[in-house]
């Protein structure tokens, strides 16, 4: 443990204040135990941030990094007017965060009018902040202005001529990454709707399928086993297979695995 200098104690205080009234506010308690951590005042009591956390607190070192990167996301967004409700909300632009923090204050600026202009309409200005544009198409929005630098040669919105981005007026540069992001955020989109439709693989509960296939499928004399051993290399492997009892032969195997549920599945698959 090391002493604090007197307003080193003051600025602990007041940071340990927030944190004790604010633990329904990700943002003001990850920003106290950010600052808290950075800059060693857990060390009057404590000889690591682990155990500080823990004694005072209650809490996890992963749990304080997610409130720690919760609030310095929501620090990001803030200034494009994304106002994520909770931590997770947080969270899920951290991707999208990463990205904004490489870009210039222009650059930005431009990841903030195209989040405008996405953004839907509400009734009222409780609900009035764009944080409902997912966090997928923040994080596309932001590549595709990233990517977009002077020099890369775009299609002008009149003439469609291939000219460098800089040479351009700035409504109509804006009019061009627009375009890109409606593009790209289309494209993904698409992938999402396709993903969502396609066939679902068949779920299978391991333990129930061994039972009801040894009941109705195994002649007399056969049996389904799962046999565990060592692989050879400190760990193991399971096989699941169908034995004719009398003869020891193996009718029909799966391929080994390193859990008895994937085992069995194969054994299922092997079957089909």
């Amino acid at each position: 443990m090391t002493a604090l200098q007197p307003h080193e104690s003051a600025r602990l205080n007041a940071l340990e204040q927030t944190v004790r009234d604010g633990l329904r506010d990700f943002r003001r308690t990850g920003q106290a135990l950010s600052e808290i951590r950075d800059n060693g005042f857990y060390r009057v009591s404590h000889d690591s941030f682990e155990l500080y956390l823990q004694d005072r607190w209650g809490f996890t070192a992963p749990q304080a990094g997610r409130l720690i990167d919760a609030a310095d996301v929501a620090r990001v967004l803030d200034p494009l007017g994304i106002q994520p409700r909770n931590e997770a909300q947080a969270r899920a632009f951290k991707a999208a965060a990463t990205i904004i923090t490489e870009l210039e204050p222009e650059q930005q600026r431009v990841v903030a009018r195209l989040v405008e202009a996405a953004a839907p309409e509400h009734d009222t200005a409780e609900q009035d902040v764009p944080w409902d544009v997912p966090p997928a198409e923040v994080r596309i929005m932001a590549s595709v202005v990233r990517k977009l630098q002077p020099d890369a040669l775009v299609h002008h919105p009149d003439s469609g001529n291939e000219v460098p981005l800089g040479t351009l007026s700035a409504p109509e540069r804006f009019e061009v990454i627009r375009t890109h992001v409606d593009q790209k955020t289309q494209a993904y989109r698409e992938r999402q709707e396709a993903k969502a439709n396609a066939p679902q693989p068949e779920k299978i509960n391991w333990a129930d399928w061994c039972l009801n296939t040894a009941a109705t499928q195994l002649a007399p004399g056969q049996r389904l086993e799962i046999v565990v051993e060592p692989d050879g290399s400190g760990a193991a492997r399971a096989v699941a297979r169908v034995i004719d009892g009398h003869t020891g032969e193996v009718i029909s195997a799966g391929q080994g695995a390193v859990t008895l549920k994937k085992a069995v599945l194969n054994l299922a698959a092997a079957l089909k």
